[in-house]
C-alpha cells in the first residue's frame, strides 16, 4: 500500500511539475536592472542654416537597457519644449542606440513644436526603453537638453514678384507670390501702408526686363465682400495695378486667364484653445517690422484653433501635418498647447502661397 501511494504521488508530482512549467514557458519573467543613459553630441547648437541642411546637426545616443535576459528592446526619443513635462513631444522610435538628426531634420522638429524662426529655442531630450510593446516595462533615461535656434525653411515655389510704389519699384527686392501648384494661379501678401502707395504690377522675375503684367481694363470692387478685381496685360507699357486704400491684402494672379484680385484683409485666431472659443475670436495685430500677426492670449490645455481673415471663413488656414506650415481652407486645426496659459500667438504670411507659418509660445 505505501508503495502504491507512493508511486501515485510521484506521478501526480511530476505532473504538477510539468504544468508549471508550461505556465511559466507561457509568460516571460522580466527583471528590469536599469535603463537607459542618453547623451547627445552637442547642447549648444547656435543657428542652424539651410546652407548645412544636409549635414549633421546632432546625433544623440544611449546606452542598452538592462531587463534581466537577452531582450529584443525598443527605444523611443523624445523631444519636446523645455518645461513641457514631455507633454506633447516628437517622437523617434529604433532599435538602435542611437538617432542622428541632420539640420534640416532638426529644423523642422523645432519648427513643429512651436519655436519660431530666428528664435532660440531649448529643447528636453529623453529616452524610453521597451519590451515588445509592454508599458508595464518600459524605463525612461534622464533628460538631456539642447539649445537651437531654427531659420525658416523657405521652398521656392514658381513666383510672381511685386514691385511698387510702396516699396520704390524694386523688383528685385519685392515680395512675392507663389503657385505651389505650378497651375499658373499665385497667392500672397503684401502690406500697403497707404492708399498713396497703392499702385503696383506683377512682374515673372526679380526684373523689368522679363515678362510683366499691368492693367487690362478697369477695376472693380464687390461692395459686400471689398474683393477688388480686373483684368491683367502682358503689355510692358500696360497700366499700373492699384488698390484703393492702405491695408494688408491677399493677392491673386491667375496668369493663363489673365485676371487678378486684391482682397483687404484682417486677422485673428478661434478655436477651442483661444478665450473666445469657437464662436468669438481673438484679433492678431499686424507689426509692420517683423511682418507678422501675434496677439498674446490665454490659451486652454488640448484644444485646437485655426487663423481666419475678416471674421469669416472664407479665407482660413489650418495644419494639415503638424508641421508648423499652414495651408489655405483645411478642415485641419491647429493642435493648441498642452499646458494652459498665456501664449504669443504669432502669423506669418509673409513668403508667398505654400510657405505660410505660425508658432505658439509660452509667455
Amino acid at each position: 500500500m505505501k508503495t502504491w501511494f507512493t508511486k501515485i504521488l510521484g506521478v501526480g508530482a511530476v505532473a504538477l511539475l510539468l504544468t508549471a512549467c508550461e505556465k511559466d514557458e507561457d509568460k516571460a519573467v522580466i527583471y528590469p536592472n536599469g535603463g537607459p543613459t542618453l547623451t547627445a553630441s552637442a547642447t549648444t547648437l547656435g543657428t542652424l542654416s539651410i546652407d548645412n541642411a544636409t549635414k549633421e546637426a546632432v546625433t544623440f545616443n544611449w546606452t542598452g537597457a538592462d531587463y534581466g535576459y537577452t531582450a529584443a528592446v525598443t527605444y523611443t526619443l523624445q523631444l519636446d519644449m523645455k518645461g513641457n513635462d514631455f507633454k506633447s513631444p516628437s517622437e523617434f522610435t529604433t532599435t538602435a542606440s542611437k538617432r542622428t538628426f541632420t539640420v534640416a531634420e532638426l529644423n523642422s522638429t523645432l519648427l513643429g513644436l512651436g519655436i519660431a524662426p530666428g528664435s532660440a529655442g531649448q529643447l528636453d531630450a529623453r529616452v524610453i526603453s521597451n519590451v515588445s510593446n509592454n508599458t508595464d516595462y518600459s524605463q525612461l533615461s534622464g533628460v538631456t537638453s539642447l539649445t537651437a535656434t531654427p531659420y525658416l525653411s523657405v521652398v521656392n515655389y514658381p513666383s510672381l514678384y511685386v514691385p511698387g510704389e510702396y516699396q520704390s519699384w524694386a523688383p528685385e527686392k519685392a515680395p512675392r507670390i507663389a503657385s505651389p501648384a505650378s497651375n499658373g494661379t499665385y497667392e500672397g501678401y503684401v502690406n500697403f501702408a497707404s492708399a498713396s502707395d497703392g499702385r503696383f504690377k506683377f512682374t515673372s522675375a526679380p526684373n523689368w526686363t522679363t515678362t510683366n503684367y499691368g492693367l487690362s481694363g478697369t477695376i472693380t470692387t464687390d461692395p459686400t465682400t471689398k474683393v477688388i478685381s480686373g483684368a491683367l496685360s502682358a503689355d510692358g507699357s500696360a497700366g499700373n495695378l492699384t488698390v484703393p486704400a492702405a491695408g494688408y491684402y491677399r493677392l491673386v494672379a491667375n496668369v493663363p486667364s489673365l485676371t487678378w484680385t486684391a482682397t483687404p484683409t484682417t486677422w485673428a485666431a478661434i478655436g477651442s484653445a483661444t478665450p473666445g472659443g469657437w464662436d468669438n475670436e481673438t484679433p492678431l495685430t499686424y507689426n509692420t517690422a517683423t511682418g507678422t500677426w501675434s496677439a498674446t492670449m490665454a490659451l486652454s490645455a488640448g484644444g485646437e484653433l485655426k487663423f481666419r481673415a475678416n471674421n469669416s471663413w472664407d479665407i482660413n488656414y489650418g495644419d494639415t501635418k503638424a508641421d508648423g506650415t499652414l495651408e489655405f481652407g483645411v478642415p485641419d486645426n491647429i493642435k493648441g498647447p498642452t499646458a494652459a496659459g498665456s501664449y504669443l500667438v504669432t502669423l506669418d504670411l509673409s513668403q508667398g502661397a505654400g510657405n505660410y507659418t505660425y508658432s505658439i509660445r509660452k509667455n
